[in-house]
């Protein structure tokens, strides 16, 4: 759009102790029934003791007015935060993502950003405003994972925003995310003999249910999606083609968590002993007695975690056993390519970083094999020997 007139800005000085040049300018807008407008802009330039002189400070806004006074401005719209989210991101956005993840926008929207900047323009959401909102929601005690996944929602959204065309671009991928604490506990990942332990104890079907994940690496999700269609205890393998959350049956998470499971003997006489002669292809293997798939919480809660708790294992969950499975197959000698399918990863960075886990006795034992190649028996005969011969 053609610029209507060319500007030269104002300038002025703000502040009394620390003084900083103050740039203001018009700028045209798009309101919010399309038609186009104006609004007074005002930009901090830097201290006085940084820019200088008021010669320097003009240079400065002259710059900052050039794609203005150039012609190459778009107009940027006044559409606020909130009605954005509401008339097009939820409508048109959302119904792409998978319903775990819809789900988890919607929290993320409701909680912690629509509160903060739903009165707000889009095009006066700015990188310092995201910056300082990052930094106090992890003052108020928020996770740093927790404030990633905010960042990332209020990412996404700003580029709808972007390629729609009511911002120019998106300020929060201009912002870092607070310093990440080190963890004062690492993640608690179960032995073989503490397995075992949990196994006996407790009832089914979360019993079985324990034992085929930890044999197999699946995903809580997708083993309540599985079917008997999908099983063959002939060929002694089982197919991931779904996976469920609260209720809601959908693809896996990737392209690669779509995949052929192998089943050891173990995890097919679990198995074989849920099937009856009146197994339909498509029943569930794991369901209610109405047919409909299990809840996941429902099982954590009344006991995977009371059973683990009696035993004096804090903090496990139903993934807690893929990561047992990923790391028994470490311990195994497994090459990280083959890891990584069996668990359906995208890619083997995760894998290494973050399912890979060292078993106590397996650290033992690489300790005491360094300790044998420094000093071992024959080192000390080579030792004895020279002494000797001197």
């Amino acid at each position: 759009m053609a610029r209507r007139r060319f500007q030269h800005g104002s300038l002025f000085q703000r502040g009394s102790r620390h003084k900083v040049w103050v740039a203001r300018w018009w700028e045209e807008v798009i309101n919010p029934d399309g038609s186009i407008g104006r609004k007074r802009c005002a930009e901090v330039l830097g201290t006085v003791a940084e820019v200088g002189s008021r010669s320097r400070a003009m240079d400065a806004l002259s710059k900052r007015l050039n794609p203005i006074n150039s012609g190459s401005y778009r107009p940027q719209s006044k559409r606020c935060y909130a009605d954005f989210i509401a008339q097009d991101s939820i409508p048109v956005v959302l119904p792409t993502l998978k319903y775990a993840t819809q789900k988890h926008y919607r929290y993320v929207l409701d909680v912690h950003l629509v509160p903060v900047f739903g009165k707000t323009s889009l095009s006066d959401i700015k990188r310092e405003w995201i910056q300082t909102f990052l930094a106090t929601k992890f003052s108020a005690g928020l996770a740093w994972k927790t404030v990633k996944h905010i960042r990332g929602v209020l990412g996404r959204t700003l580029s709808s925003a972007e390629e729609w065309g009511y911002i120019t671009h998106n300020p929060a991928l201009k912002t870092k995310l607070p310093r990440r604490p080190i963890k004062q506990c690492s993640k608690v990942i179960l032995t073989p003999d503490q397995f075992l332990q949990v196994r006996d104890r407790l009832k089914e079907p979360a019993r079985s249910i324990a034992t085929v994940l930890v044999l197999t690496g699946l995903r809580i999700g997708e083993i309540l999606a599985l079917r008997w269609k999908y099983v063959d205890l002939c060929r002694h393998t089982l197919r991931v083609a779904e996976t469920v959350y609260d209720g809601h049956f959908d693809t896996p998470k990737s392209q690669r968590s779509a995949r052929i499971v192998p089943l050891a003997e173990e995890a097919c006489s679990a198995l074989g002993k849920l099937r009856s002669s009146s197994t339909r292809p498509d029943d569930l293997v794991f369901s209610m007695d109405t047919g409909q798939p299990l809840d996941r919480h429902n099982l954590l809660r009344r006991q995977l975690r009371p059973t683990c708790e009696k035993l004096g294992l804090i903090g496990i969950t139903w993934h807690s056993l893929r990561h047992a499975h990923a790391t028994l197959l470490d311990a195994a000698g497994a090459p990280l390519g083959t890891v990584q399918s069996l668990l359906g990863h995208s890619t083997s960075e995760l894998t290494r970083e973050v399912y890979l886990h060292a078993i106590p006795e397996d650290q033992r034992r690489a300790v005491a094999n360094v300790e044998a190649l420094l000093f071992g028996p024959k080192r000390t005969q080579i030792a004895s020997a020279s002494q000797t011969s001197t």
